[in-house]
């Protein structure tokens, strides 16, 4: 394909990396994890599970990984997840509420302030994939930061509520199989999360 697209010859090359080689990284890991979460680029989740098998010099499968992850980082989960790839689009990828929630615990434990996490996720209101929901309904700073999860007849939502009085709840919605429009589904949410925060 690219030797059409290009024009010219592509080839491959038979050449053993060196042994003395280095890594040179280009930008850090949070401007990729904000790169990822906000617009929700499943390419970029994909190929950062591909890259985990690589830096531990491993062959570039998606599997092998998974259960290294699981095994070796998720192993506390509640209940354990069905994962099929990286990129989330596979309808064999499950995981319960109770365990996003434990493994929503697990990414705050790796941030000293709050706001250094919330800023890698979309915010209601304000940026990524909820930029038209969940804003402050008085105008006031974001709320809710939170990663959706969409596929036909299936909407979620799970992350983070700042609420009125300062606490920091997390939080997993799974709506399944409704035959609605998913605004429906969200507004019903939004209502749930704006009671939260102003009630807790």
């Amino acid at each position: 394909m690219l030797t059409d697209t290009l024009g010219k010859d592509v080839d491959y090359i038979e050449v053993e990396k060196p042994s003395d080689t280095n890594l040179l990284y280009s930008i850090s890991a949070d401007t990729v994890y904000k790169r990822m979460l906000r617009p929700s680029d499943n390419l970029i989740a994909e190929q950062l599970l591909l890259m985990i098998a690589s830096e531990r010099g491993e062959p570039m499968n998606t599997g092998n990984v998974i259960g290294q992850i699981k095994d070796n980082y998720l192993d506390d989960l509640p209940d354990e997840p069905q994962w099929a790839d990286g990129s989330g689009l596979s309808r064999y990828n499950m995981f319960t509420p109770r365990s996003i929630v434990r493994l929503l615990q697990k990414i705050d434990d790796e941030f000293e302030t709050d706001e250094q996490m919330y800023e890698l996720f979309p915010a209601g209101g304000e940026s990524g994939t909820i930029e038209s929901w969940y804003a402050h309904r008085d105008g006031g700073e974001p709320y809710v930061y939170a990663k959706t999860g969409t596929l036909m007849n299936n909407h979620c939502l799970s992350g983070f509520i700042a609420t009125n009085s300062g606490r920091k709840l997390i939080f997993s919605f799974m709506n399944n199989h409704y035959v609605t429009s998913s605004s429906v589904v969200k507004e019903e949410m939004e209502k749930v999360l704006w009671y939260i925060y102003s009630n807790y």
